[in-house]
């Protein structure tokens, strides 16, 4: 919009300077013909009704061509102006695309301190698996249908993973196991931990 407003800005510029240029041309012509007119040296007077209308196209001009220039001079005020209130708004967008670009950058330091806890935290964890374990966990991970979630825990006969209830033998046995060991989910495979 400030790119149109200015491309409109200079056009008006070149009409007014074009208009200016005949404003100054029709009055120059007056100025010349009213010196013959007054000047004493045209005696016939045909001659001098010729001047005098003559003399009275060149004013009407004159006006005319002064009115254009003013009417012009109107469009660049309401131009400037308009060109004014988008030089604010854009300044305006400036300030909040700073304000929102800081907001982000902070947002991103967060995100990234965050991904590096989770990727150490991880770390640790992965270490003290067992490779069977972790194989298992990976291959799942891979599959698309699963989105990322391959663990899950047995809550009374259901499993959080799925949300399918689990035989009550595969459930009762596997209350029963030692605390660090892991098996798949019936209905759905993922891997269930205590």
């Amino acid at each position: 919009e400030r790119q149109e407003a200015a491309e409109r800005q200079l056009a008006l510029g070149r009409d007014e300077r074009r208009v200016e240029a005949q404003v100054t041309d029709a009055r120059t012509k007056a100025q010349e013909l009213e010196a013959s007119l007054y000047s004493g040296k045209v005696k016939v007077v045909n001659e001098l009704k010729a001047l005098q209308a003559e003399l009275r196209s060149f004013q009407q001009r004159q006006r005319e061509h002064e009115e254009a220039e003013l009417a012009l001079m109107e469009q660049q005020e309401q131009l400037a102006a308009e060109i004014a209130v988008l030089d604010a708004r854009r300044d305006a967008l400036a300030s909040d695309a700073r304000t929102w670009s800081g907001a982000l950058a902070a947002a991103e330091a967060e995100i990234d301190a965050e991904l590096t806890r989770l990727a150490t935290a991880r770390a640790a964890v992965i270490a003290q698996l067992p490779d069977a374990v972790l194989a298992s966990y990976e291959k799942l991970r891979a599959m698309p249908r699963f989105k990322g979630r391959v663990v899950a825990r047995i809550e009374g006969e259901m499993c959080n993973g799925c949300h399918g209830a689990v035989p009550i033998a595969f459930a009762s046995r596997f209350s029963q196991e030692a605390a660090d060991t892991t098996t798949e989910c019936p209905r759905c495979g993922r891997l269930i931990l205590h």
